[in-house]
């Protein structure tokens, strides 16, 4: 290998396309062809290094494009972030703040069924059944405490079409 660098270097380059790719593998080979232990007979060694140098570079080609360019990595970095900011965090605490002050404005048997309803999702008829009144009046009650949040909070409640609750 020693003997004939310069040939193998000119023929890889030619190869490869690439000089730097070229003078890598062969570097590679070198440290290769030096691990090796016992040889076995080669007839055309010239042929056979070259031939161990262009797998080097096969290889080495194949793990670079495993490897993210920098336009990727770039592309990557610029994915915006979901999370919410200072200030939006601040704002929700603030409005899960004001929704406690509307709620604990309320009677007891509206603020139950605004939390019987809306945070533990239970349907009316189970809600009436608890508290030993009719569906109705969960109806009223809760329409009155969304009603009343929504005044407290500065928002605008949205009236559902379609009819009644789903049971």
């Amino acid at each position: 290998m020693a003997a004939d660098y310069s040939g193998l270097f000119r023929r890889l380059t030619r190869k490869l396309g690439s000089s730097e790719l070229a003078g890598d593998a062969l570097q590679e080979t070198f440290l290769r062809v030096e691990r090796m232990s016992s040889a076995p007979a080669i007839s055309r060694p010239k042929d056979y290094l070259f031939r161990i140098a262009l797998n080097v570079a096969t290889d080495r080609r194949r793990a670079d494009q495993r490897h993210l360019s920098l336009d990727a990595i770039d592309t990557l970095l610029d994915i915006p972030d979901d999370a919410p900011d200072a200030a939006a965090i601040m704002e929700g605490r603030q409005d899960i703040e004001a929704l406690d002050r509307a709620l604990a404005e309320l009677p007891v048997r509206a603020r139950h069924v605004f939390t019987a309803a809306v945070v533990n999702k239970l349907p009316d008829h189970e809600i009436a059944a608890e508290l030993g009144v009719s569906i109705r009046t969960v109806e009223i009650d809760l329409r009155n405490a969304l009603k009343h949040c929504a005044q407290r909070l500065d928002r605008t409640l949205i009236r559902r079409t379609g009819g009644p609750r789903p049971r």
